[in-house]
């Protein structure tokens, strides 16, 4: 513990003159999103965007669905839109799902079962 203290540098630097945050700081690092990490963490991004729309899509086509009246006559302004509403969200909600579907394929991967990925490996 004696030394302790001559090991500790207490000195303290103040940033240059006009050195702000430049631009180049603020740009992406494009090594990344282009190696195999990278594109899986965008991938899996995309993915749960597409989860989470698909989720949204499923409680408006719920609500729109609910909201038509019972007693509202068929070919009606109102019935009309409702039911338009539910189904652009209905449509918009299997697209999501599918693409959330498809996403989730790739980021899972082909071969991704370790008994079929060793014997490919194995014998290709």
């Amino acid at each position: 513990m004696a030394e302790f203290p001559s090991k500790v540098s207490t000195r303290t630097s103040s940033p240059a003159q006009g050195a702000g945050t430049s631009v180049s700081a603020l740009r992406p690092d494009l090594g990344f999103v282009r190696s195999s990490l990278g594109a899986l963490m965008l991938l899996q991004l995309l993915m749960i965007f597409n989860v989470g729309a698909t989720v949204l899509y499923i409680t408006a086509f719920i609500t729109c669905s609910a909201a038509v009246e019972l007693t509202s006559l068929k070919g009606t302004r109102p019935y009309n839109q409702r039911a338009a509403a539910s189904f652009f969200a209905c449509l918009v909600m299997i697209a999501y799902g599918v693409s959330a579907f498809f996403s989730f394929q790739a980021w899972r991967g082909v071969g991704s079962n370790a008994a079929t990925s060793q014997m490919a490996g194995g014998y290709a």
